[in-house]
C-alpha cells in the first residue's frame, strides 16, 4: 500500500517591507541575486506560510497589458509534493484574472523536468522557447546541468484565463 502526503494548506499572503527577502528559496528557483532584484523591485512577493514560516513564495509582475508572469516560484525542499506549489499557482491564476488579464506566464529550464511536468498538469501550454537564453546568462560560461541535461534554453509557458 503506498502513502500519499496529505495536501498542505498554506497561508498565502503579500509581503510586506517588514518581511525579510526569503533568499534562500528566491535562490533556488533562479539566480544571479542581481537578476532577482531587478524583477523583485518591480513585482509582487508573495509568501506560502505554514506553522509561521515561509515555505514558498513567488514574485509575481505585470510584463505586458493583460499579461502576468510568474517571475519565480519556489517551495521549500521538504514540503514539496504537498501542495504548496499548487496553492501559489492558484492564488497566481486568481489574482491574475481579479485584475482582468488573460494571460499568466511562467518561464523555467529545458532541463527542469519535475517543473515543465507541474506547470502542465496545471494546465499551462508550452509557448516558446528562448533558445540560450541561460547561456547568456551563465557566469563564466559555465552551464548547469540537471539530471545530465544541460541547461540551455528558457521554456515559456502560458495559461489562458477566462475573460
Amino acid at each position: 500500500m503506498t502513502s500519499k502526503k496529505a495536501a498542505l494548506r498554506p497561508r498565502i499572503r503579500r509581503a510586506t517591507p517588514d518581511d525579510s527577502t526569503p533568499w534562500p528559496l528566491l535562490l533556488a528557483a533562479d539566480g544571479p541575486r542581481a537578476e532577482i532584484r531587478k524583477y523583485l523591485s518591480r513585482g509582487e512577493l508573495w509568501l506560502a506560510e505554514a506553522a509561521g514560516r515561509a515555505v514558498g513564495q513567488m514574485v509575481l509582475l505585470e510584463t505586458r497589458i493583460g499579461t502576468w508572469e510568474i517571475m519565480n516560484i519556489a517551495v521549500s525542499d521538504e514540503l514539496r509534493g504537498q501542495g504548496v506549489g499548487t496553492a501559489l499557482l492558484r492564488k497566481a491564476k486568481a489574482l491574475a484574472v481579479e485584475r482582468g488579464a488573460h494571460l499568466l506566464e511562467v518561464g523555467t529550464g529545458n532541463s527542469s523536468l519535475r517543473e515543465l511536468a507541474f506547470y502542465q498538469r496545471f494546465g499551462f501550454r508550452i509557448a516558446g522557447v528562448d533558445r540560450d537564453f541561460f547561456v547568456r546568462r551563465a557566469a563564466g560560461g559555465r552551464l548547469q546541468k540537471q539530471d545530465g541535461i544541460v541547461l540551455r534554453d528558457m521554456v515559456r509557458l502560458r495559461i489562458e484565463l477566462a475573460d
